[in-house]
């Protein structure tokens, strides 16, 4: 294995979007030792010039892993990057919602204890 980059622009997304997809081959990764590993990344072209980097995750070559060292078939692995930032992005929203609908709870609460007259 070489530490050989691919980059795909544009890649479209469902929504007409587009995107840019890196993958690397990582040699020099330790985590795991004995298994190769790709680092894959998703970009956003900025209006200027150049791109802002999305997500950035790492797939080790394992048992259940979309990569697999001896046949890696990388449409496959841009495929699982976007699903997991969307996967990331969804996770985010709902911690979000949850956080918004608790912090409307406790300023109810606190509402209600305001209005209390106090009586046992």
């Amino acid at each position: 294995m070489s530490n050989r980059k691919l980059t795909k622009f544009p890649v479209i997304a469902e929504d007409g979007t587009g995107l840019r997809v890196t993958i690397k081959e990582d040699e020099d990764y330790i985590g795991y030792i004995g298994f190769s590993s790709v680092v894959c990344r998703l970009y956003i072209p900025r209006k200027r010039f150049g791109y802002r980097r999305l997500y950035s995750t790492r797939y080790v070559d394992e048992r259940g892993s979309v990569y697999n060292e001896s046949n890696p078939d990388y449409i496959a692995i841009a495929r699982q990057v976007y699903e997991d930032y969307r996967t990331e992005l969804h996770d985010h929203r709902v911690a979000a919602l949850e956080s918004s609908a608790q912090a409307q709870r406790k300023s109810a609460a606190i509402d209600a204890f305001q209005a209390w007259d106090g009586r046992l």
